[in-house]
């Protein structure tokens, strides 16, 4: 086939070569890399900035709820575009247009000053085309590896995820220290030269066309029908496992990012010290998780994803404990630390076998539409999880909201084993 012959040509590597020490996939790497980093270094100094000026967290967090919808809708054409283009060019064109998008921004600003709604157009804009890119990158994934067999796949998986969770902490770590001695414009600046720098790395990385199948001719709402048909029918334990994984997705969201926070500083009392250093710790875990996975990868197959499940249940099992029977609260802080620290190893260990099963059951012409339409499915899970346990927690206590969260994920279980065996 001529169309992926621009990435076979490489040069082949001896049979004891490691598959991932090729150049492409470094460089898809470093362009992932620099692109998460600015993008979260662009989104800490704008909620910086308005909360200095506007004195209201909530005008921020408007904000990113806002971009979700749109996000949600446009997804699954990242996907259609990811199976139709060279992925390569769809990545470059995305961090080009995000870093465009900063500059126009940014010049706005030099002229007006601070503008609350051009901030928000720049936040939604920039929330689109990031959810355009992932389905990018998942589907590149497979063009790469593919025939290196799955274990290849949940390496590499696992090394994406670094990138993502040392993406999230690096500018949480330094963003602060930037902004307080140079303000938000020049962080602007800051992320345009790193979007525009990822777009010139990924410039470089040797990937041809996909395999599209059909005539040529169908349109992008034809692709994401052709997509659903072939998840409904042809694959349903595909389905099945996208829908699960938007569960856990729903639970970790409710339980972890706002339960986390709302125990730590309501319920327990603790500063904004305190509770800094739990989310670092937990935040470090989850890359701990991407760590371990990437060295266990092999036995990381499908009859293992009961077992993280399970894990990630019992994890859950002490906080409910702790919160309903009668501990100090620095014993209770330790307990939802440690729990929670181990509820990201487990889930991220869960995502290194869910993922890369979804992404090696799809056929090439397939796959960025899949995974568009499994990220559509769990995003769409994110916000409803937030809004569930933000209700439930204003109504009934922690422990017994951290209870009902354990049954829950038990009652997971047997659909669990179900979609497992199928596999």
């Amino acid at each position: 086939m001529t169309n992926t012959s621009e990435y076979t040509t490489q040069p082949q590597s001896s049979p004891t070569a490691d598959p991932l020490h090729v150049r492409d996939f470094y460089l898809l790497v470093a362009g992932l890399g620099i692109s998460l980093f600015a993008n979260l270094m662009l989104r800490f100094a704008m909620s910086m900035w308005v909360l200095d000026e506007t004195g209201s967290a909530a005008a921020f967090a408007s904000i990113l709820t806002a971009s979700i919808l749109p996000t949600i809708l446009l997804s699954p054409l990242g996907g259609v575009v990811a199976d139709r283009m060279n992925r390569r060019t769809v990545m470059v064109a995305l961090d080009a247009l995000s870093a465009a998008t900063v500059l126009v921004c940014a010049t706005i600003f030099s002229a007006v000053g601070f503008n609350l709604a051009a901030i928000a157009v720049m936040q939604v804009v920039l929330a689109v085309l990031d959810a355009m890119e992932t389905p990018t990158v998942q589907a590149a994934l497979p063009q790469m590896f593919r025939s290196h067999g799955e274990d290849v796949m949940r390496r590499a998986m696992a090394v994406v995820n670094v990138v993502n969770q040392t993406s999230t902490l690096v500018p949480a770590v330094i963003g602060g220290v930037l902004y307080a001695a140079v303000g938000a414009m020049p962080m602007m600046g800051i992320t345009i030269v790193g979007f525009g720098t990822a777009a010139v790395v990924e410039c470089f990385i040797r990937l041809g066309a996909p395999e599209r199948g059909g005539d040529g001719r169908t349109s992008a709402l034809d692709d994401l029908v052709r997509a659903g048909r072939f998840l409904t029918r042809e694959r349903p334990h595909v389905l099945y496992l996208v829908l699960l994984c938007a569960a856990l997705n729903f639970l970790v969201t409710g339980y972890a990012e706002v339960g986390f926070p709302y125990m730590v500083r309501t319920v327990l009392g603790f500063d904004s010290t305190a509770y800094g250093l739990a989310y670092g710790l937990v935040g470090a875990s989850g890359l701990l998780g991407a760590l371990v996975g990437g060295r266990i990868a092999k036995s990381l197959s499908m009859r293992r994803f009961p077992m993280a499940i399970v894990a990630f249940s019992l994890t859950i099992l002490p906080q409910a404990l702790v919160m309903a029977l009668p501990t100090g609260d620095g014993a209770r802080l330790a307990t939802l630390t440690a729990s929670t620290c181990g509820t990201m190893v487990a889930i991220t260990l869960a995502n290194l076998i869910a993922v890369p099963a979804i992404q090696m059951s799809c056929p090439e012409n397939m796959t960025g539409k899949v995974m568009s339409l499994a990220l559509s499915t769990s995003m769409c899970a994110q916000p409803l999880g937030q809004i569930a346990y933000g209700w439930a927690y204003s109504v009934y206590s922690a422990g017994a909201v951290l209870a009902m969260t354990f049954v829950l994920a038990v009652a997971m279980l047997p659909l669990v084993a179900h979609v497992a065996r199928r596999f």
